[in-house]
């Protein structure tokens, strides 16, 4: 149990990387500065999707993607 829990809140330098090249994926596609508070929020919800749909990298991405583009369409 402490073993699922513990793998649940940390992540491995393998999931950081998929994480990572995600995050960075998406502020090239945005024209996003990585030192902005927009990217923070981005990192967050990389990271967020990653921990709760423990995705693949491809599916991360186009989750990340359809989330940003919807919360963009809501806002307008």
């Amino acid at each position: 149990m402490l073993r699922r829990r513990f793998n649940r809140t940390c992540l491995s330098p393998h999931d950081l990387a998929i994480c990572e090249r995600v995050f960075n994926q998406v502020c090239a596609d945005e024209n996003l500065d990585p030192l902005e508070p927009d990217a923070e929020i981005l990192a967050v919800m990389v990271v967020a999707i990653f921990r709760n749909a423990h995705t693949s990298e491809r599916e991360l991405l186009e989750t990340v993607r359809s989330r940003r583009q919807k919360a963009a369409g809501t806002a307008h």
